[in-house]
């Protein structure tokens, strides 16, 4: 449209095939690759982030119209007047068409919009936000690793020396870049480091904010810039095209966590999602005390309000492959939903930590890590049983497979 252009390079962009139809902006969304693993298929392609300026000497109005089959239609449209401040809810009415979805949006004379369905988090303004809490508090920032694109891995640290006797609880989020799950790890650091500092006295914490930081950068729904979703296809042996499983793995296995937590976020799924964890069957944790523990702190879980649990079973995860080598109890993925709004999520993740901390009982995590990364040898009758389950549930989805080639 003639005075209006569209903004492709900030940090972020995530738009697919688009045209002009007059005052029309027809728009696709942007495609990756799907996940196709263990039986199941993910698809990631939801979100846009682009941004429009109107070169104008008045106001303009474009009806944008979002092309989509067989997917969810927003609930809110976000909305910055830069890429690298936080998006926030708009009063922009979505309407629902036969081809998808579209809206209104006025652009005021030489003035830029940035516009997208998702609460999306710049990497700019969540790195200056962790580096000012290492200035100011006791985060220690640990590069642990560079990405596909040369981008520094980096994680945080609440202790100078690993206390053998307080159990590691590991906190990640960023590995899908367009869900906004930053805000949990933000709020639980700024919270650690100032008014719940005490708690330290009792556990170890590492944070990872951004797992994915070439998606932020690139813009990406789910996968790094080499295609690989790499939450459900965790390939951690694969440092050429997967750095970023690499060296996270590399981190693990120098700081095994006890407990891992992962944020995630819905975003365009509206009321059909509820906010609240994955877990895994018990039965693939070894030793009574951990199953124990697993079960007490999913319990603990459970009673935050207004959440549900599911039950995930993925062996090519990174929340199955991370419990396989060390035993540790995971919460991966922990899901928040965008319409509790930025408030919301803080306080959700902040409870989720404060659940988590009430539940912990030390002693029962002494021994939990496995060979040659701690001290507990996984028993053979634990293996036997984990490969009965896998087995188990694969049996019919294989043969169903084959029917159906």
């Amino acid at each position: 449209m003639h005075h209006i252009s569209i903004i492709k390079q900030h940090e972020g962009h995530l738009l697919g095939k688009h045209k002009w139809s007059g005052s029309k902006l027809i728009c696709d969304l942007q495609v990756e690759p799907l996940v196709d693993i263990d039986y199941e298929s993910h698809d990631y392609n939801l979100h846009f982030n682009f941004g429009l300026h109107n070169h104008s000497e008045e106001a303009k109005t474009i009806t944008v119209i979002m092309l989509q089959t067989n997917k969810p239609v927003p609930e809110t449209i976000w909305q910055a007047d830069t890429p690298y401040e936080g998006f926030q809810k708009s009063a922009i009415t979505i309407e629902t068409i036969l081809e998808g979805y579209k809206f209104d949006i006025t652009i005021d004379s030489h003035s830029e919009t940035y516009l997208s369905n998702t609460m999306w988090s710049s990497i700019t303004a969540i790195n200056q936000r962790f580096h000012k809490l290492e200035k100011h508090n006791s985060l220690i920032s640990l590069k642990y690793g560079q990405s596909a694109n040369h981008q520094d891995l980096l994680a945080y640290k609440l202790f100078d020396k690993r206390d053998l006797c307080r159990p590691l609880i590991c906190i990640s989020s960023g590995s899908h870049p367009a869900e906004g799950d930053t805000i949990a790890t933000a709020a639980i650091a700024e919270w650690i480091t100032t008014t719940g500092r005490s708690h330290l006295k009792k556990f170890d914490v590492l944070i990872v904010p951004i797992l994915n930081p070439d998606g932020f950068i690139t813009g990406t729904n789910g996968c790094n810039t080499n295609g690989i979703n790499f939450f459900w296809d965790f390939q951690h042996r694969n440092l050429e095209y997967c750095p970023e499983a690499y060296y996270f793995w590399e981190l693990l296995k120098a700081y095994p966590p006890n407990i891992y937590i992962d944020f995630h976020c819905y975003s365009t799924q509206g009321k059909r999602k509820t906010f609240g964890p994955y877990l895994k069957p018990l039965l693939f944790y070894s030793g009574y005390l951990t199953r124990n523990a697993a079960q007490n702190l999913a319990n603990s879980l459970q009673t935050i309000p207004g959440s549900k649990h599911q039950t995930m079973f993925s062996p090519s995860s990174m929340p199955h492959k991370i419990t396989q080598e060390f035993n540790t109890i995971t919460f991966a993925k922990y899901h928040l939903h965008q319409a509790m709004g930025k408030q919301g999520m803080s306080d959700t993740a902040l409870l989720v930590m404060q659940r988590i901390i009430d539940a912990i009982d030390p002693s029962q995590l002494q021994n939990q890590i496995f060979h040659p990364h701690g001290p507990l040898k996984k028993p053979i009758r634990d293996k036997f049983k984990q490969k009965c389950f896998m087995y188990r549930y694969y049996l019919p989805k294989t043969i169903k497979k084959l029917f159906r080639s």
